[in-house]
C-alpha cells in the first residue's frame, strides 16, 4: 500500500493555486479550453466546498488520517461523503492561509488505501453521493496530491465502485431521473478534467443533457414536459399483461430532484461557456426554459412550494427553505454568468431576496402544469398553489422506512398561501416534522390519526393515484380554474371540487359531499376540510354571523356559527349560510429541543355528509378591513354548485369560471352589470369566460377552454348575451399539450 508524507519543506512542493492549469500531457502543450474551465471548476469548488472550521476538524482528524466520529463501511456511504466533505473543508482553510498540507495528504492517503470498502447496496451512495459529496476538496488539492494519488483516488470513488464507474450509460442511462443524471455528469466532468481525458467524455455529457433540457415530445423520465417544468421520477403508465394498472407516476419534483438538476447542469453549462466547446443554443435555452418557466413559479422569498419536495418534505426542519435556496439562489447566481436572459435571472433572484417584490420586478399571473396537475398564482403581494391529483399523476413520493411516510393527502388538494414567505416558519425551525398531515391545507378528506402508509411503488400503485378522469385546470395565463372529481381508490368519500384563482381573490367550492354511513359506522371519523397549518403569528381573529369578533391566541376553540377568519394577512370568509362548526388551535410542539408554535384551522362536515356542499374564499395578503368588507358584500357570486356544475362570476373581472364535468348548458343571469348571460358546450370542460367590451349592439369576450380529461379535439361553444347568439368551434391543443389551455376571442 502506497503511503505519501512531506518529506520536504513545503516551499519544495509545486503548488500554486492558479485560474489556468496546463494540461498533464507528455508535450507538455497548454489547452486554452482547459484553462478556462479549469480555472472556474476551480472557482466553483471554492464556492461550494464545506466551510466546517479547522477547530472542528482537526479535534476529529486521527494520526493515520480518518475521523473519529466516523464509521467507515458501517453505515452505508454516509462516513465517505461526511470524509470527502471534510477534506474539502481542510483544503478550504489551507488556501485561505493555514498550514493543513499534511493533514490534507493524510486524509487523501487513507481515504484512497486504508478506508475499508463501501458497501452500501444503494447504488445512488456510491455512483453519486459519494463522488459528489468529494468533488470540491479534489478540485482544490489537485496540486497538491502527488499524481499517482490523485489517479489512485479517483479510480476508487469514480470508477471502481460497487456499481461501476460514475459515467456508465449503459448501466443507467438517459431514462433515469435528471436529478440524479445531473450530478452523476458533473462529477464525470470533474474527472476527466483532473485526468486530461475531458473532451471526449465532455461530447457524451453534451449530448446527455441535451436530453435533459430539451423540450420533449413525450413521456421521458429526465427533461422538460409539454408545460414547461422539470418532472423527477416519472415513469409512463404501465400496465400488466392481463390489462390491470400496474403503476403510474408522474410527480412534479423540483424541491430536491429538481434543484439538482438545474444547479449541477448550471455548473457544467457555465463551465464550458463561452469556449470551443460551449453547448449548442437548444441545450442553454433548455437550461433557462426550465428556470424561468418552471422554477420561478414555484417559490415565495425563502420558501418554495412544498407539495414540489417529494419525499423529502418532513424529513428535516428546513425543507422548503434548502429547496429554494439552490434551486433558485444557487443556480440564479450560476446561471447570471452564463450571460444570458440577465433581466429576467436578476427579477428571480430579487423575489428570492424580496418575499414582496419591487413592482418591476414582480411576477404575476397564473399557470396550470397540466402533467402534474398544479396549479400555481402568483401576484405581487402573494403566491398561492393547489395540488391535485389525477388517474394520470400521482401523489408526492412516500417511503415507509420514515420518509413522508405521512404523505398520504398530500394530492388531494394541498393548498399554499404564502405572503410573507415564513408560513410554514423560518429556516430550522418549519413546522412539517410536528405537521399532523391528516390535516393538510385545501384538503376534504376523512380525518383519521392513522393516516394509510404505502411504500412508493408498483405493488401499491392503487394507493397513490386518483381514478377519476375529470382533473384539470384552465388559465389565461392571469387568472384560472383547477377542479377535480374526487374519487381515491380504496376510500369511500367522493365529491366535486373546483378553486377559482381570481386577481385578489381565490374562491373554493366543493358539492355532493359523500361519505356513505356503513363505510364509516366503525371509526366514527368526521369529515373534514383544512383550510390552514402552518406557523403561528400570536394571535388570530374571528367573525362569527352574529356581527361579534374575538381575538384569540394558544388553545383550541370551536365555533359554531363563523363568518370568517384572519391569521397571518390572509382572510376566509364563509359564504351561502353554511351550517359547518369552524375548529381552531393554536399549540405548542417541541422538535429537536426546539418549541414549534402551529395554528391549525379546520370545517367539520359531520361523520357521515350526504352531498354536501362547501364554499369559501380565500383572501390573501388582506388585512382584518378588508376581510370584513368582503364577508359583508362578498364581490364573487354563485352561479350553480351541483354534483357536476361549478360556475360562479367575479363582478369585478367581469368573469365567469364554469367546471362543466358533463357539458350542457348553464344560464349565468348577470355578471359585473352584464346580461342576462346564457353559456353552452358540447363536451365536459373547463372554462374562463371574460367581458372585455360591452355595448348595447355588441359584447366582446375572451374564452378560455381546457379538456381535463384529455380526450377532445375540439368544443363547440355557443353563447347568448342580450339576446344576441354566437356559436364557436374552439380547437383544443393537440398531444403532447392535451389538457393545456386555449383563449378565443369571440364577438356577440
Amino acid at each position: 500500500m502506497k503511503r505519501f508524507h512531506l518529506g520536504a519543506p513545503l516551499s519544495c512542493l509545486f503548488f500554486i493555486i492558479r485560474v489556468s492549469v496546463a494540461l498533464r500531457t507528455d508535450t507538455g502543450e497548454v489547452d486554452d479550453v482547459y484553462k478556462v474551465v479549469m480555472g472556474r471548476v476551480h472557482h466553483s469548488a471554492l464556492d461550494w466546498v464545506s466551510k466546517e472550521s479547522t477547530s472542528s476538524l482537526l479535534a476529529k482528524l486521527q494520526s493515520d488520517g480518518s475521523f473519529s466520529d466516523l464509521h467507515y463501511g458501517e453505515d452505508k456511504s454516509t462516513s465517505f461523503m461526511t470524509h470527502g466533505l471534510r477534506q474539502g473543508a481542510l483544503m478550504y482553510h489551507h488556501l485561505n492561509g493555514e498550514d493543513l498540507a499534511e493533514e490534507v495528504l493524510s486524509c487523501f492517503t487513507y481515504i484512497t488505501y486504508d478506508a475499508p470498502a463501501n458497501t452500501d447496496t444503494n447504488w445512488w451512495g456510491q455512483v453519486i453521493g459519494t463522488p459528489y459529496r468529494m468533488w470540491e476538496g479534489v478540485v482544490l488539492a489537485r496540486d497538491l496530491l502527488p499524481e499517482d494519488l490523485l489517479l489512485d483516488f479517483l479510480n476508487r470513488y469514480w470508477v471502481n465502485t460497487l456499481y461501476g464507474p460514475v459515467w456508465n450509460l449503459k448501466q443507467k442511462n438517459e431514462n433515469m431521473a435528471g436529478g440524479n443524471l445531473a450530478p452523476r455528469a458533473m462529477c464525470a466532468e470533474v474527472e476527466a478534467l483532473l485526468r486530461g481525458e475531458y473532451v471526449d467524455v465532455h461530447a457524451q455529457v453534451t449530448e446527455q443533457l441535451y436530453r435533459e433540457l430539451a423540450q420533449r415530445q413525450g413521456w421521458n423520465n429526465a427533461g422538460l414536459r409539454p408545460d414547461g417544468c422539470l418532472h423527477q421520477h416519472n415513469m409512463e403508465p404501465h400496465f400488466t399483461q392481463h390489462g390491470h394498472l400496474d403503476h403510474i407516476l408522474g410527480n412534479l419534483y423540483n424541491g430536491h430532484y429538481g434543484y439538482e438538476l438545474l444547479f449541477y447542469d448550471s455548473l457544467i453549462v457555465w463551465w464550458y461557456s463561452g469556449t470551443e466547446l460551449d453547448f449548442d443554443d437548444a441545450t442553454v435555452e433548455g437550461m433557462f426554459s426550465a428556470y424561468l418557466e418552471c422554477q420561478q413559479w414555484l417559490f415565495r422569498g425563502h420558501t418554495i412550494d412544498p407539495t414540489t419536495t417529494g419525499r423529502f418534505i418532513d424529513s428535516g426542519s428546513a425543507v422548503t427553505k434548502f429547496g429554494t435556496r439552490t434551486g433558485v439562489r444557487d443556480t440564479g447566481h450560476i446561471l447570471q454568468k452564463v450571460g444570458r436572459h440577465q433581466q429576467e435571472v436578476a427579477a428571480v433572484l430579487h423575489r428570492y431576496d424580496n418575499p414582496i417584490p419591487d413592482p418591476e420586478y414582480a411576477l404575476s399571473g397564473n399557470k396550470y402544469f397540466f402533467n402534474s396537475d398544479l396549479t400555481v398564482h402568483q401576484q405581487r403581494e402573494y403566491m398561492a398553489s393547489v395540488r391535485v391529483l389525477s388517474n394520470r399523476t400521482t401523489r408526492q413520493e412516500t417511503w415507509t422506512s420514515g420518509q413522508n411516510v405521512d404523505g398520504y393527502f398530500q394530492g388531494d388538494g394541498f393548498m399554499t398561501v404564502l405572503v410573507d414567505g415564513n408560513e410554514y416558519g423560518h429556516e430550522n425551525a418549519e413546522v412539517f416534522p410536528v405537521y399532523d398531515w391528516a390535516k393538510v391545507p385545501g384538503v376534504t378528506n376523512v380525518y383519521n390519526t392513522t393516516i394509510p402508509k404505502f411504500s412508493f411503488g408498483s405493488y401499491w400503485s392503487e394507493q397513490f393515484f386518483n381514478n377519476a378522469k375529470f382533473v384539470g385546470g384552465a388559465t389565461d395565463g392571469s387568472i384560472g380554474v383547477t377542479s377535480m372529481v374526487y374519487q381515491r381508490p380504496h376510500l369511500p368519500l367522493t365529491y366535486l371540487k373546483s378553486w377559482f384563482f381570481f386577481e385578489d381573490v381565490i374562491f373554493v367550492m366543493a358539492s355532493d359531499i359523500t361519505l356513505p354511513a356503513c363505510n364509516n359506522a366503525i371509526d366514527n371519523d368526521a369529515v373534514i376540510t383544512t383550510l390552514t397549518q402552518g406557523a403561528f403569528e400570536g394571535e388570530y381573529v374571528l367573525g362569527t354571523e352574529g356581527g361579534k369578533e374575538e381575538k384569540l391566541g394558544m388553545g383550541h376553540h370551536q365555533e359554531d356559527s363563523p363568518a370568517w377568519l384572519h391569521h397571518r394577512d390572509v382572510g376566509y370568509v364563509f359564504l351561502h349560510d353554511q351550517q359547518h362548526p369552524l375548529f381552531t388551535s393554536a399549540l405548542t410542539h417541541t422538535h429537536k429541543n426546539k418549541d414549534l408554535n402551529v395554528f391549525t384551522a379546520w370545517l367539520d362536515h359531520g361523520f357521515s355528509p350526504q352531498s354536501g356542499l362547501l364554499t369559501y374564499a380565500v383572501l390573501p395578503a388582506s388585512n382584518l378591513t378588508k376581510t370584513r368588507a368582503f364577508a359583508a358584500d362578498p364581490d364573487v357570486e354563485v352561479i350553480s354548485q351541483t354534483s357536476d356544475l361549478h360556475v360562479v362570476c367575479h363582478h369585478p373581472s367581469k368573469t365567469v369560471g364554469a367546471v362543466m364535468v358533463s357539458g350542457g348548458q348553464v344560464t349565468v343571469g348577470m355578471c359585473g352589470q352584464v346580461g342576462p348571460l346564457d353559456l353552452q358546450v358540447d363536451a365536459p370542460c373547463i372554462l374562463l369566460l371574460t367581458i372585455t367590451s360591452h355595448t348595447a349592439d355588441a359584447t366582446q369576450l375572451d374564452v378560455t377552454l381546457a379538456d381535463p380529461q384529455q380526450e377532445y379535439d375540439d368544443i363547440t361553444i355557443k353563447m347568448s348575451v342580450d339576446d344576441r347568439q354566437v356559436e364557436h368551434k374552439i380547437l383544443l391543443p393537440s398531444p403532447p399539450h392535451r389538457g393545456s389551455s386555449t383563449t378565443t376571442s369571440l364577438t356577440v
